[in-house]
């Protein structure tokens, strides 16, 4: 038996391959007629219900005589294909006599000129969300259910989040969030028929009770303070006052910070120590030789339990990189100072040391962005992001553990109580 390459552009091919080698080997024998059998139940299933609720519409049976038919009669029927989560099952709808006389029959299963369940757009949309392309779901979808869309078809049925990603940017903010961190990375986008790169700006608050959520994104055309103060300025019209803001973090981008003390001015900035690190690593002169000492015994600074010995651990580093090292032991003292204003929190410190809670949020966005190389327009990009965020949100509330509702005290634990004293 040749080697099976289970990479993901022969996914589809290998499967094929594998099934029918196990089959050969008799060990799925019997799968391939219970999926039929599966798939015909279902289409049964569909068919008796839009049967019933024709029946149900003109008031009559087959060949029953009732007052109630109302001049309604069959016309013969005419077929259609429905896809399903179930796979495609070809129906036979009945036709109404004289149908432009009455109201149309409308179905609950479908609506009139529907090929697809809604499900199953749902579920097209969901694919490529969690990462395969317009392309890669068809071949998917052909080799799991039978029946597929075509890329085109694909990337409109992700217009149906538009009215989703209008709410999530216009519905008000609760002014309940203690942190903020803002940040940004590029992407791909085709305008005017070349290709460029734009810088999308998120916005992460955590609240009271540490929880973090996504409060905004914008497309932008660089990390400048006007786009930053814009985006911070429509935080503050819908709700986020910063009643209980203590803290925004940010790499070292000057526009955000400019942008952060104009909106928020009472709040403290913190300067990402990760960005920083990054940045010290960049100017490191004898990379291969000394890039690796110095970011370990670096990393120990921030791993420092007070700001007192987080202070004595960079004297010490500066001391012992300053001659080796002058170009990024210089630039390090510049921007240190202000990636410590995390000590003075120090019971939610892991939180907002850095920007790393909202850099995780956005490597799965640009990973799952990745997917699609460019994109041909502003809306679509958007939809894109949207409907990740949305779908990562969805996983960290399922993945919260379910608060336990507090039993109700009854008449009889009033009186075992009483009993016991």
């Amino acid at each position: 038996m040749r080697s099976v390459n289970f990479s993901t552009d022969n996914l589809s091919s290998q499967d094929r391959y594998l099934k029918r080698n196990l089959r050969d080997l008799g060990m799925i024998e019997g799968m391939e007629p219970f999926r039929q059998k599966a798939h015909a139940v279902i289409q049964n299933l569909i068919q008796s219900t839009v049967q019933d609720e024709f029946d149900w519409r003109i008031g009559a049976k087959f060949y029953e005589r009732a007052q109630r038919r109302m001049g309604r009669h069959r016309k013969g029927r005419y077929t259609r294909s429905l896809t399903t989560s179930f796979g495609r099952s070809e129906l036979s709808v009945p036709r109404l006599k004289n149908a432009s006389r009455y109201p149309g029959i409308s179905y609950s299963l479908f609506d009139k000129y529907q090929r697809r369940h809604k499900e199953f757009d749902r579920m097209i949309v969901l694919s490529m969300i969690l990462g395969l392309s317009t392309r890669k779901q068809k071949r998917f979808f052909r080799e799991f259910i039978g029946d597929s869309v075509s890329p085109s078809t694909a990337s409109r049925l992700l217009g149906t989040l538009w009215k989703g990603l209008c709410e999530f940017r216009t519905k008000p903010i609760e002014d309940k969030y203690k942190y903020v961190l803002i940040d940004g990375f590029w992407v791909k986008l085709k305008i005017n028929g070349q290709v460029k790169k734009k810088v999308i700006l998120f916005v992460m608050g955590i609240d009271i009770h540490n929880q973090k959520e996504v409060l905004a994104f914008r497309l932008a055309q660089s990390e400048s303070e006007e786009e930053a103060t814009s985006l911070l300025n429509d935080l503050y019209r819908r709700g986020l006052k910063g009643k209980h803001l203590r803290l925004v973090g940010s790499d070292h981008a000057r526009g955000i910070r400019t942008a952060i003390q104009m909106v928020y001015p009472y709040a403290q900035w913190q300067l990402c120590h990760v960005h920083v690190l990054r940045n010290v690593a960049s100017h490191i002169r004898h990379k291969n030789k000394h890039r690796a000492l110095m970011m370990e015994d670096a990393s120990k600074i921030y791993k420092s339990q007070t700001k007192k010995e987080a202070i004595w651990h960079f004297q010490a580093f500066c001391f012992k990189w300053q001659v080796l090292e002058p170009s990024a032991i210089r630039l390090f003292k510049q921007s240190f100072p202000d990636t410590l204003k995390f000590y003075d929190f120090s019971e939610d410190r892991d939180l907002i040391s850095s920007t790393n809670s909202l850099e995780r949020e956005q490597e799965e966005v640009r990973r799952r962005l990745k997917t699609q190389g460019y994109y041909q327009s502003i809306r679509a990009l958007n939809l894109w992001v949207f409907g990740i965020i949305q779908e990562l949100y969805r996983q960290r509330q399922e993945q919260q553990p379910k608060k336990a509702k507090p039993r109700k005290i009854l008449f009889t634990d009033i009186l075992e109580s009483v009993q016991r004293s």
